[in-house]
């Protein structure tokens, strides 16, 4: 299910229930971010003035409750931003010169405090210089994850391998003395 379709609790009369979000409520969200977005606290404000989050309110839910409400929708805002309203995102695949400065901001010791595991502050590196359109944190990560599995699967492999060969050395190492 794509991130912006997924499940959420909302309000119809007194009962909560679950479903996506709809067009109207991606609209209001998508303006009420626009009104905001030059303020610190534009998710707290949004959060308070969604309508959504009045009904919720008028149920009297825990502070919980608010927290998930106010994290959920900043996720949603940024997915439905990053890939459906934001047009100067670059979805191609990442040139070999990106990959080799995300290498090099993830392994190099000198970067380590500003850019280790900061995906906003590497997407915002890499897209100084762009032309085509900017880098998102998502792409970045999901880069970087998928590499650092292939590395695991890799090095597993090569254990494996290792293991193998100094059986056959052992046991060619034990026919070689009888």
């Amino acid at each position: 299910m794509p991130p912006h379709k997924k499940m959420r609790s909302r309000t119809e009369g007194d009962v909560i229930k679950s479903g996506p979000y709809t067009n109207e409520e991606d609209a209001q969200l998508i303006e009420l971010y626009e009104q905001h977005s030059d303020k610190v606290d534009k998710w707290k404000i949004i959060a308070d003035m969604s309508i959504i989050w009045i009904k919720l309110v008028c149920i009297l839910l825990s502070q919980t409750t608010y927290l998930n409400y106010f994290l959920i929708t900043r996720k949603h805002y940024t997915n439905t931003q990053t890939r459906f309203v934001n047009a100067i995102v670059d979805k191609s695949d990442l040139t070999a010169d990106e990959k080799r400065e995300i290498d090099d901001l993830q392994t190099n010791p000198c970067y380590n405090k500003k850019y280790r595991n900061k995906w906003p502050e590497i997407a915002k590196k890499l897209s100084l210089n762009r032309k085509q359109g900017r880098r998102t944190e998502l792409q970045i990560k999901n880069y970087w994850n998928s590499k650092e599995r292939t590395q695991k699967r890799k090095n597993k492999n090569k254990e494996r391998s290792y293991e193998r060969i100094s059986n056959i050395m052992n046991i060619k190492n034990i026919i070689r003395d009888v």
